[in-house]
C-alpha cells in the first residue's frame, strides 16, 4: 500500500523533518521487536555530487546472496549493485578513509532492493522519510577491507542474464570508505553510531533497475575477484 508523499500535506518539509519522521516510523517499529541493524546511502554517486541521504536497515531487510522475494510483499521494486560494508568494532566517533581501511572492518558485493512507497514524491525529503526507499540488502560473502582495494572494484549487473549496467567503487565519493567515513560523523550529528556488526550500504554502482514480473525477475551482480550476489523475485 502506498501512501501520499509528506511534501504533498506539508510543503515547508525540511531535511530535518525528513529524519524525524523517519525515525518515528523506525522507533515504532523496533517496539515491535525488530532490531537496529545497518544503513543505507544514497546519492553517493550522484552527478553533480550532493549531500548523501541515510536510511535505517533493520534485522529482517538484510538477506543472503540466493534469497528469493515475493512481489506480493513489495510494489515498484527496483535493483542496483552497491558494495556493502561490515562494521567490525563500534564506530564512537569521525572516521576518515585511512583509519578504516585499517579497521577490522569487512567489505563484499552486494545488491539493494528499493521501493518507493509514496505517490507524489517530490525529491529527498520525501526519500528520506521513506526510509530513504531502501527495501533490502543482499549480501554476498565479505572479507577483510584489508584484502581489498574497494575504489577499484568493478561491478556489473544483469537481469535475467541480460547486462544493465557496470560500475566502479570510486563513483562512490571517490571511495566507497569515504561514504562511511561520511557517515560516521553524520550519525553521530543525529545521536547514533556505526556499531560491531552493522551493515552499510554504500551507494550504487549501476542504476537501478526495475523488476518486470513479465522478464526480468533474477539480479546478479558480478565484482569479479570478490565473487557474486543474486536475488529473484517470485509472483
Amino acid at each position: 500500500m502506498t501512501v501520499a508523499a509528506p511534501s504533498t500535506t506539508e510543503s515547508s518539509l525540511t531535511v530535518d523533518d525528513a529524519y524525524s519522521i523517519q525515525e518515528l516510523v523506525i522507533e515504532e517499529r523496533l517496539k515491535r521487536g525488530r532490531r537496529r541493524a545497518g544503513w543505507k546511502m544514497g546519492l553517493t554517486s550522484a552527478e553533480p555530487p550532493t549531500r548523501p541521504i541515510v536510511g535505517t536497515l533493520l534485522s529482517d531487510m538484510i538477506i543472503p546472496s540466493g534469497s528469493d522475494l515475493a512481489l506480493g510483499t513489495l510494489i515498484a521494486p527496483m535493483v542496483e549493485a552497491e558494495l556493502v560494508v561490515r562494521i567490525g568494532e563500534t564506530i564512537a566517533r569521525a572516521q576518515t578513509v585511512a583509519e578504516l581501511e585499517r579497521g577490522p572492518h569487512e567489505v563484499g558485493p552486494g545488491l539493494e532492493v528499493i521501493d518507493y512507497r509514496t505517490t507524489g514524491s517530490s525529491g529527498v525529503e520525501d526519500w528520506i522519510a521513506d526510509n530513504s526507499t531502501v527495501a533490502y540488502a543482499v549480501l554476498g560473502e565479505l572479507v577483510p577491507v584489508a584484502e581489498t582495494r574497494p575504489a577499484e572494484i568493478e561491478a556489473s549487473l544483469y537481469g535475467d542474464g541480460r547486462h544493465l549496467a557496470t560500475g566502479k567503487g570510486k563513483q562512490v565519493m571517490g571511495h566507497p570508505l569515504a561514504a562511511v567515513a561520511w557517515l560516521s560523523q553524520d550519525l553521530l550529528e543525529r545521536g547514533h553510531a556505526l556499531e560491531r556488526g552493522h551493515v552499510v550500504l554504500t551507494g550504487s554502482l549501476t542504476g537501478h533497475h526495475p523488476v518486470a514480473p513479465a522478464g526480468r525477475t533474477e539480479f546478479t551482480a558480478d565484482f569479479g575477484a570478490m565473487g557474486t550476489v543474486t536475488v529473484r523475485f517470485h509472483p
